[in-house]
């Protein structure tokens, strides 16, 4: 029997310019979940993975699910987080291009699946949310 974890983007409105983003593996062990994100403000971000359970935040807006993966691939997501390039020489690259960058790059590692039908429409769903584009 193969146990699964969810992932959600978990979405915070902390009184910054836009909303902020993570990506949150929901462990069953409280000290084990996990939010993979990016810290910081335009040209000086971050990664800064945190060990917190996104719900206890009373910030959060939303959790927009995502999908269930295996156990066994919680530590290859916290690699692939651990190695999305962080764009600072973007002007305007932000917190919420990093979750979308990390979701491609658990795709391109076949952490999840583009062809899974409910992950598709759910990244869908939170792209439709990024905020700032012109």
């Amino acid at each position: 029997m193969s146990s699964t974890v969810s992932i959600y983007v978990a979405i915070y409105n902390d009184g910054g310019v836009y909303k902020h983003w993570g990506l949150f593996i929901d462990e069953p062990q409280e000290a084990d979940k996990m939010l993979l994100h990016v810290k910081g403000s335009d040209g000086r971000f971050r990664y800064e993975p945190e060990a917190r359970d996104a719900r206890r935040s009373a910030s959060l807006v939303e959790l927009v699910y995502l999908c269930g993966v295996n156990v066994t691939k919680i530590s290859a997501i916290k690699s692939a987080a651990s190695k999305v390039i962080v764009h600072n020489e973007v002007r305007g690259w932000n917190c919420q291009d990093y979750v979308l960058d990390l979701l491609d790059a658990l795709e391109k590692e076949a952490i999840v699946s583009n062809q899974d039908a409910g992950y598709r429409n759910q990244k869908i769903l939170v792209r439709g949310k990024q905020e700032g584009l012109a």
